[in-house]
């Protein structure tokens, strides 16, 4: 826990302070200075994009497999993104805020996409249930059994 001494701007006010997290989900509590709870406190949820690493920066760990030098293909910055027409997992340029693009980790480690949940309030008591999202998975076991590629899709957990 952090401390950090204040001066208030306004002494002759009351001890209330305002606390607000922006964003999608935005959540805002107000906290009396004199009696501080720890029943109060701010939610909000953190969402990720997938990346292409390469594709932000332009450096390749040196274990990786080579890439075609593609200036273009280096700074393109592509994510992980959901047509919502097809449903297929695609790389595309980020677009911040961008639903379509936006996963989070589920408690259980999968990555639920976030494009295809209906938009939860992360004030409200009840978690989301895994069962209501959709999971990044392969299309088949192609993968794991005999070194093909498979593409990626939305599966239901």
């Amino acid at each position: 826990m952090t401390s950090l001494d204040y001066a208030w701007d306004e002494p002759i006010l009351p001890p209330f302070i305002m606390l607000t997290v922006k964003g999608a989900g935005s959540s805002e509590i107000v906290c009396s200075m004199n009696d501080f709870q720890d029943s109060k406190q701010l939610y909000y949820e953190n969402f990720i994009y997938i990346a292409a690493t390469y594709t932000f920066s332009g450096l390749q760990e040196p274990s990786a497999r080579p890439v075609a030098s593609n200036k273009d293909a280096a700074y393109a910055e592509l994510v992980l993104d959901v047509s919502p027409k097809t449903q297929r997992v695609v790389l595309k340029k980020k677009e911040p805020g961008k639903r379509s693009q936006l996963w989070r980790m589920t408690g259980t480690g999968m990555l639920c996409h976030e494009g295809s949940s209906v938009p939860h309030n992360p004030q409200k008591s009840s978690p989301r249930s895994v069962d209501s999202c959709m999971i990044l998975d392969i299309a088949g076991l192609a993968a794991v059994t005999d070194n093909r590629y498979e593409p990626l899709m939305l599966r239901k957990p």
